[in-house]
């Protein structure tokens, strides 16, 4: 199960229960006000919001390996929010003005979580991402590769990925020279 149909049977489960309880205790005329709810973190544990995290991520990834391949169906994009996703499509329209295309999957070799902040209202997890790009080419409008010959075949990314448990976005990644995948 998705995380999204995860989400929307849980919030199907709570309407259906708010209801039923409603309806079950009827409505009492100067009745004293409940208490405000205690706030929930987002996830049950900092594990599981690296797995959340990562299976954004994997998602992304494929999409954007499919989207390369030319599925007109897959979109990226549909992962990312905020400068991420206005860089990412700047660099779209700079690449198809140059006439260059992307060719080749780019496989993740780990995720790894480092940080997350589940108890805000905007959950926010920070993991290392270490990537294969040896298949990723890039090729010019006459078919000819022009992959920069100096370009190390993995490298490392620190990503940021927020939002709820039914909705995480990548909302920042930075490389590091650092990093060794």
């Amino acid at each position: 199960m998705t995380p999204q149909q995860h989400a929307t049977r849980a919030l199907a489960t709570t309407v259906l229960a708010v209801a039923t309880l409603v309806a079950v205790s009827g409505c009492s005329v100067g009745a004293e006000p409940s208490p405000s709810p205690t706030p929930t973190s987002a996830f049950a544990s900092e594990e599981e919001a690296f797995a959340a995290a990562e299976e954004v991520y994997r998602a992304y990834n494929e999409a954007l390996n499919l989207f390369r391949s030319g599925d007109p169906t897959a979109d990226p994009h549909e992962y990312l929010a905020g400068g991420v996703l206005e860089s990412e499509l700047s660099t779209t329209r700079d690449l198809e003005a140059q006439g260059i295309r992307i060719e080749g999957d780019t496989r993740i070799l780990s995720f790894t979580g480092l940080s997350s902040d589940v108890d805000s209202q905007v959950p926010s997890i920070e993991a290392r991402v270490c990537l294969d790009i040896s298949q990723a080419r890039a090729i010019n409008s006459n078919d000819e590769d022009v992959t920069p010959p100096e370009r190390k075949d993995t490298y490392g990314l620190i990503v940021t990925i927020t939002g709820t448990p039914g909705r995480m976005l990548i909302s920042d990644y930075r490389t590091s020279e650092d990093l060794k995948c």
